[in-house]
């Protein structure tokens, strides 16, 4: 997909320009990071690093080096190649092995929001009252509390027991994780082609399969098989001429649309981005739409409304979770949360807004601080509270692994020496967590850079500029509500993967070449 149109070109050119500037900010943000901090290193991990960058630093100032190890990469690469399905098959699969290994070995119950859904939903009925509370406060978490609700149901109905414990739930979590990982690699396939594919797919699995996140069953992880889904209908829909498959694809789109939006209002930012590309593109290039083209616009529409109709329907009637409309915390409050300190979450700011006892009160309080906080900060400080909290929303590989909550407590003890080193690397208070950070940091700022050199052939390609668009649109959306976390970024990393996977297509390609 190729803008031939010279405004078309240059608006693309405009995006991927914006792109790249913000991405700049990132890894200039991620290099600063705490988690490159040395001395929080293990004596043996710092040795380790040391060492390879001694060897890094061998290869690339001896040309003798170089070809020879270029020489055996490119036999290597020539039989990898050859074999690259079964290959990545075969380490998928033994990725998830060992995450069931691991997460057999360091599970443990998760606080906030996930603790309290996870409560709700395990001591139905005694927690009615509770959890009734929560999502009147929290009513964004409606949707996904009645999934995990409806899901531990069903698997009741065969077994009961298991779907009350927390290694049930983050098996699920991690199930569902690489689910999103496959989804996302055959949509890329069908975008991109098998390179870029391949690129994103292992970007994505080498970074999150064995991240933190796997214990923490929640609407962060959970949206990378959500939006995945999305991405490869979208693949289905661009890729159809048989306009029939087109409509029912295009009704599934718009479910999955709805449902993404429910779990996570802000992961629609995509279809925002999508939308805004295209009318644009056709507008310049002075393109009618087609009558086909109106009808599915129209059935995306209507496939999304029912879809929130039906769950508005459902909310309303059911008799589990009891709401007090009053009660939720309105946009407004997000806003001003996202304007104090580093722009996350801030406990007196719950709490100011929680007093309020109508939705018209916590919106004027809400509404009159955003003014006086603006006041207070001017122009100029508030240009710099916008960077420092840019640099929070972006600047962590590890997502903001243990910024919030408290120590993870597990039920058990550690019965061997192995379980004992797994919960040493993985809980924040663990002696070697901030090793696993460290390369958590390191696949984040090679990420960035793929993310960079996608802009020289950016332009040329709608699907990508969609993408930066995407990405474009999260970071100020972070920007003007709650943030402070990288961990917000988890719902679109798909987007982040898949356009540093084609700028290391682009690095790799032009290497060939030379």
């Amino acid at each position: 997909m190729k803008a031939n149109n010279k405004v078309v070109s240059v608006l693309f050119q405009l995006i991927a320009y914006f792109f790249s500037a913000f991405t700049l900010l990132m890894i200039y943000g991620s290099i600063r990071s705490v988690n490159f901090n040395l001395s929080n290193l293990t004596n043996g991990f710092f040795l380790v690093v040391f060492l390879f960058v001694i060897m890094a630093m061998f290869f690339l100032f001896s040309k003798k080096n170089q070809n020879l190890a270029i020489d055996k990469i490119l036999l290597i690469g020539m039989f990898i190649r050859k074999r690259l399905g079964l290959i990545t098959a075969i380490l998928f699969l033994i990725g998830v092995v060992v995450q069931l290994f691991i997460l057999k070995n360091i599970t443990v119950p998760i606080g906030w929001d996930v603790g309290r859904i996870f409560t709700g939903v395990v001591d139905f009925p005694d927690s009615q009252e509770s959890i009734s509370g929560y999502l009147s406060l929290n009513p964004n978490n409606s949707f996904y509390f009645f999934l995990m609700y409806t899901i531990k149901k069903i698997a009741d109905s065969f077994v009961v027991g298991p779907g009350s414990s927390w290694l049930y739930w983050q098996i699920g979590n991690t199930i569902l994780l690489d689910v999103g990982i496959i989804l996302f690699f055959i949509a890329v396939k069908r975008l991109f082609g098998r390179r870029i594919a391949y690129i994103s797919g292992y970007i994505s699995a080498i970074s999150l399969m064995f991240s933190p996140w796997i214990l923490v069953p929640y609407t962060d992880t959970i949206m990378i098989p959500v939006i995945s889904s999305i991405l490869l209908l979208y693949s289905y829909l661009i890729g159809s001429k048989n306009n029939y498959l087109k409509l029912c694809i295009t009704f599934f789109l718009g479910v999955g649309v709805m449902c993404a939006f429910l779990l996570k209002p802000s992961s629609v930012i995509f279809i925002i981005a999508l939308a805004i590309v295209s009318v644009l593109k056709g507008i310049l290039e002075k393109k009618r739409p087609s009558l086909i083209q109106i009808i599915l616009i129209l059935v995306f529409i209507l496939s999304a409304g029912l879809t929130m109709q039906g769950f508005t329907f459902f909310k309303d009637n059911q008799n589990i979770v009891n709401y007090n409309e009053e009660a939720a915390k309105p946009w407004t409050h997000f806003v001003m949360m996202g304007l104090k300190g580093s722009g996350g979450y801030d406990e007196e700011d719950s709490i100011a807004t929680d007093s309020r006892p109508t939705q018209e009160e916590k919106k004027a309080f809400n509404i009159e601080t955003i003014k006086s906080r603006l006041q207070n900060y001017g122009f100029s400080g508030y240009l710099k509270f916008l960077f420092n909290k840019f640099f929070s929303n972006t600047d962590r590989g590890d997502f903001a692994w243990g910024v919030d909550g408290t120590e993870e407590i597990p039920l058990k003890k550690a019965e061997n020496r192995i379980q004992a080193y797994l919960r040493d690397i993985y809980y924040r208070q663990g002696s070697r967590v901030n090793n696993l950070k460290f390369i958590m940091q390191c696949l984040w700022v090679l990420v960035l850079i793929g993310m960079l050199m996608a802009y020289a052939k950016a332009q040329e390609n709608k699907l990508i500029i969609i993408a930066m668009l995407t990405v474009i649109g999260a970071l100020l959306y972070l920007l003007l509500f709650e943030g402070g976390r990288s961990r917000y970024l988890i719902q679109f990393l798909p987007f982040f993967y898949l356009v540093s996977g084609f700028g290391w297509n682009q690095f790799f390609s032009g290497k060939s070449k030379v």
